[in-house]
C-alpha cells in the first residue's frame, strides 16, 4: 500500500479530495491553503502536518493522477509497433481520462516542485530513438490541448481531432 493513502473519512483523506478538486479547477498558483483548509473543514496546520507544504500536497496529488493516466497510456501503446501510433494512442487515451476525471488543468501545468512530470518522461521514453527533438512538440501539444480543454476553448472531440491531425502522415 502507498504510504500516503489515508483511511477514508480522515482529515488526510478529506484534504486530498478537496485539494484534488481545487487544483483541478483553479491550478496550483490560484489555490490558497487557507481557503482549501476551510473547504476541507480542517485547519491549515492539519494540511502542513500531513503534507508539509502546498507544493508537497500538489505533488502527491499530481503524482497519483499522472500514474493513473500513464497506466492507461501503457495499455494503449502496447497495441502498436510504430512510435507515432503509440504516441497518438497514448495522447488520445490520456485526453479521454483527463476529461473524464476533470484533471485537465492539473496536468497541463508544469509542476512547481522538484518532481519530474511522469507523463513527460513517459513520452520522452517512447521518442528517444528519434534524431529530432520531437518530444518538445509532443509535450507542448499535450499541455496545450489539456489547457484548452480546461478553459473550455475546445471540446473533447476537437482535442481528439487535433491529436489525430498531428499524426496524420498526409499532413506532412
Amino acid at each position: 500500500m502507498k504510504e500516503w493513502i489515508p483511511i477514508p473519512g480522515t482529515n488526510k483523506d478529506t484534504i486530498l479530495k478537496v485539494a484534488l478538486e481545487e487544483f483541478s479547477k483553479k491550478g496550483y498558483k490560484v489555490v490558497n491553503i487557507t481557503e482549501l483548509a476551510e473547504k476541507a473543514n480542517v485547519t491549515t496546520g492539519a494540511i502542513y502536518h500531513h503534507f508539509g507544504s502546498k507544493t508537497k500536497l500538489y505533488e502527491v496529488i499530481r503524482a497519483e493522477m499522472e500514474q493513473r493516466i500513464i497506466d492507461r497510456m501503457e495499455g494503449a501503446v502496447s497495441l502498436f509497433e510504430d512510435t507515432f501510433r503509440k504516441i497518438e494512442a497514448a495522447m488520445l487515451i490520456g485526453i479521454d481520462f483527463a476529461v473524464k476525471v476533470h484533471i485537465c488543468r492539473l496536468l497541463c501545468e508544469e509542476s512547481p516542485g522538484k518532481n519530474k512530470d511522469k507523463v513527460e518522461s513517459f513520452f520522452n521514453g517512447m521518442i528517444s530513438e528519434s534524431s529530432l527533438p520531437i518530444n518538445i512538440v509532443v509535450i507542448a501539444s499535450w499541455r496545450s490541448i489539456l489547457k484548452s480543454l480546461a478553459e473550455g476553448e475546445i471540446t473533447l472531440e476537437q482535442g481528439k481531432q487535433l491529436i489525430k491531425w498531428m499524426f496524420n502522415k498526409e499532413t506532412y
